[in-house]
């Protein structure tokens, strides 16, 4: 299950924003890429792909934020364990295949440090794949539930049993 939502620049409510504070975005400039933010009609200042940064203190006057949207997701003895990760590992892995990419490695008894090693690993490949040389950032965080609602009949959050971070 998907508990973030990407903030596209030409998403409903970003672009808005984006051109409501002055700013531009043009749209992917070909399939599998992101639309863009500037500061210019001509597209020629700032390129940003993302409708929400922190630090591009540059596009911050045209409707960049730094403000997250935020989620909450109920944990429960059916949830194994959670990926958080940069686009870098989303830009040509969906939900679905990260998911299985860490469930074999935990199912295998790898620990979640090999199996965050392991999605990185996928992602940074499928990059050369694609883009060549070229890559995003890549860094996720694997946490792993199996022992937490050993203590918790009520189903409470009462401590982890695993939280890896990896990047590269």
């Amino acid at each position: 299950m998907d508990l973030s939502v990407d903030q596209n620049p030409d998403s409903p409510g970003e672009q808005e924003r984006i051109e409501g504070g002055g700013g531009f975005v043009s749209p992917p400039p070909e399939p599998g890429l992101s639309a863009r933010v500037w500061l210019d009609p001509e597209y020629t200042q700032i390129g940003l792909a993302m409708g929400r940064s922190i630090g591009d203190h540059a596009v911050k006057p045209v409707g960049v934020i730094a403000e997250p949207e935020i989620t909450t997701h109920e944990l429960t003895d059916e949830d194994e364990f959670m990926i958080i990760a940069t686009d870098g590992v989303w830009e040509f892995i969906t939900s679905e295949e990260a998911v299985e990419i860490v469930a074999r490695h935990l199912d295998a008894g790898e620990g979640a440090s090999r199996a965050c090693q392991c999605l990185i690993e996928e992602a940074a490949g499928k990059w050369h794949d694609i883009e060549g040389e070229y890559r995003d950032d890549i860094t996720a965080l694997v946490v792993t539930f199996a022992d937490i609602w050993k203590d918790s009949p009520k189903h409470r959050l009462s401590g982890l049993s695993s939280a890896t971070s990896c990047s590269l």
